[in-house]
């Protein structure tokens, strides 16, 4: 029997090298935990309804409610440059394993939580952890998966945690019915426990010695927290625009000390020069705008099922599963064309299937065919999913390679960072839309009903069409992504 290889060493790496079965089990074992963290991270869409009365909150305080989303995106958008910088200065294996048991640690919390702010917080640990688990997943891939594999092991990371977030929405709505939604935390715990023992005996520690910019990452932290607050505001009762504008001024102040840090500190979270190429800026653009359409995807399907439709949250589930269920198939596919052309046709391809998957979106109405339910669900999955690769590799094959995992960590941050502001503007903005058209229908009247389904169908149509004009024209930054093939740079290096 071989020895296991210490965490700290770099033993085994001809292994690796060569495409031994051991890569092959590590990949199997850190594509796991992503998909379990995928899995948590969108199972909550289709639990809110029956959290929030159990909580403590009335049934019709989902701007309140919407923070259980925002507060894992927040601790997950925070912890990925900083865990992405330790893993790099740590070593990815043992760093992995560390975020693994975080999430366990904030799942407990979730599950235990005896009220909605203790739960929001809580849940924003939870992503601290899950919210690692990505980068620095991609970052073993990359430097312990052999060259010419290293974009199809991309692709497959991407691909468990699609599928990941596929399962989610079905996982929420059944442990919720059978169990109660406080089971779908607890259960993250014993899922998580052999993925850790997998990677902590099977991943290299390799690692660059180097300091944690601490005061850059909670100048970084600040800043996210004041635009979260200032982006999700409650519809019914705005805070006045002058305490928005004060925010947004703070959000701006932050920015630039982060950067002027960045500029001056020995060692930065982020090195700016990195932006300097246009395929790794390009990308980090691409990403945030990516995240904001598909947040909107996520949460206004369940949604208009469940409003609209009046159907039960699992049936909301089961019909995101449309999406979901492509979003897998389109990053295999997409890991397998940009080894082959390049990452700038599958991003654009990406992008333009995703905005055909919201027009065709407008034909929904309280009567839905089958036919307009699936098809441009599954097409924009498949686009969807057809961006993670190529966006990837653009990214990592242009930066250094002591940089990876904080590279990989600043892209999914994009991602996130476009998905919490769109969850605010959907929060905010889309039900602020609703509450002005619902205003104005008289109460009690035979028509109530009916119109108050037309003014909810209205406001999804009306977020949809921005969602598909934005990821129209975002088509064009493809073209600085590049068309070299990853594997031929790779094998360069």
């Amino acid at each position: 029997m071989r020895p296991r290889p210490d965490p700290g060493s770099g033993e085994g790496g001809d292994l690796e090298a060569t495409g031994s079965p051991h890569s092959a089990w590590l990949l199997v074992a850190v594509a796991g935990g992503v998909f379990i963290a995928a899995d948590d991270q969108t199972s909550v869409v289709t639990v809110l309804p029956a959290l929030i009365p159990d909580i403590g909150l009335a049934v019709d305080d989902f701007f309140l409610a919407s923070w259980v989303i925002n507060g894992y995106l927040l601790g997950y958008i925070v912890a990925l440059p900083i865990v992405g910088r330790i893993a790099d200065a740590r070593g990815h294996g043992r760093v992995y394993a560390a975020s693994l048991g975080v999430f366990m640690l904030g799942s407990a919390l979730v599950a235990a939580a005896p009220d909605f702010w203790f739960l929001v917080v809580a849940r924003g640990l939870q992503a601290v952890g899950g919210g690692a688990v990505v980068p620095v997943a991609m970052a073993i891939v990359v430097a312990q998966m052999p060259p010419g594999r290293r974009a199809l092991g991309l692709g497959a990371t991407a691909a468990a945690s699609e599928a990941g977030a596929l399962v989610g929405p079905l996982w929420g709505g059944l442990i919720t019915e059978l169990l109660g939604w406080r089971w779908m935390f607890w259960l993250n715990i014993p899922m998580s426990l052999p993925v850790l023992g997998a990677v902590w005996w099977l991943a290299r520690n390799e690692r660059a010695e180097g300091r944690i910019d601490w005061p850059g990452a909670a100048l970084l932290a600040a800043a996210l927290a004041a635009l979260t607050i200032a982006i999700a505001d409650d519809p019914i009762d705005p805070r006045p625009w002058g305490i928005t504008a004060l925010l947004l001024l703070g959000v701006a102040a932050l920015t630039v000390l982060f950067v002027l840090r960045q500029r001056r500190v020995e060692e930065p979270m982020l090195r700016l020069g990195m932006f300097a190429s246009r395929p790794v800026s390009s990308a980090a653009v691409m990403s945030v705008l990516v995240g904001a359409g598909l947040i909107t995807a996520l949460i206004s399907v369940p949604l208009f099922v469940n409003l609209v439709l009046v159907e039960r949250p699992i049936d909301g589930g089961f019909t995101l599963l449309r999406f979901t269920a492509a979003v897998p198939v389109g990053a295999l596919a997409g890991g397998w064309v940009t080894g082959r052309m390049g990452p700038r046709l599958p991003a654009a391809l990406g992008v333009l299937l995703g905005a055909a998957c919201f027009a065709g979106l407008l034909p929904w109405d309280e009567v839905l065919p089958e036919v307009w339910r699936t098809t441009p669900l599954v097409v924009g999955g498949f686009g969807f999913g057809l961006l993670i690769a190529p966006l990837g590799v653009a990214v990592l094959s242009h930066v250094r390679d002591e940089e990876r995992a904080v590279a990989a960590s600043w892209l999914t941050l994009a991602r996130m960072g476009g998905m919490l502001v769109g969850t605010g503007l959907l929060t905010s903005h889309g039900l602020g839309r609703f509450y002005a058209r619902a205003g104005s229908i008289e109460f009690g009247s035979p028509e109530f009903a009916e119109l108050v389904t037309e003014a909810q169908v209205s406001t999804f149509h009306e977020i949809w069409v921005v969602a598909a004009v934005v990821l129209a024209l975002t088509t064009a930054l493809a073209w600085w992504l590049g068309s070299e093939r990853a594997s031929e740079w790779w094998a360069a290096r």
